[in-house]
């Protein structure tokens, strides 16, 4: 599989993820009755996207580094993969999952987006004068 595709898959993962963290904090917020129902499960989704998050991103952006040698995508990506698992373990508490995970989706995807253009820059022919 191209690196272009394993970047593409991996922005999609962390958009579901955004999207997911967004629509269960609203959930939380405007439907307190149903938050009990919404909690237990939780934790084995945040646990399943994360597991399928960091192979992903792994193999994109560490073939992203060995095709362009740029540590700043490859350390974006790190960190934000870092800040989702901090928050998906509840290392830093509960109250931080959201804003962990939100701004480790946010690097992650920043990383992937970095490498796509980058890529497609490479590729890019020389323009005729």
């Amino acid at each position: 599989m191209s690196t272009h595709k394993l970047d593409r898959w991996a922005i999609w993962l962390s958009g579901a993820c955004l999207v997911h963290c967004l629509a269960i904090s609203a959930a939380v917020l405007l439907l307190p009755t149903v938050a009990g129902l919404l909690v237990h499960g939780e934790t084995g989704v945040h646990w399943l996207f994360l597991t399928i998050a960091i192979p992903i991103s792994a193999i994109a952006l560490g073939s992203g580094y060995r095709q362009h040698r740029s540590w700043l995508r490859l350390a974006v990506g790190t960190a934000g993969l870092a800040l989702m698992f901090v928050g998906v373990s509840h290392l830093a508490g509960r109250a931080l999952e959201p804003p962990l995970t939100i701004t480790g989706v946010t690097l992650v995807v920043l990383a992937h987006v970095l490498n796509i253009r980058q890529a497609l820059a490479a590729s890019d022919p020389p323009a005729r004068d």
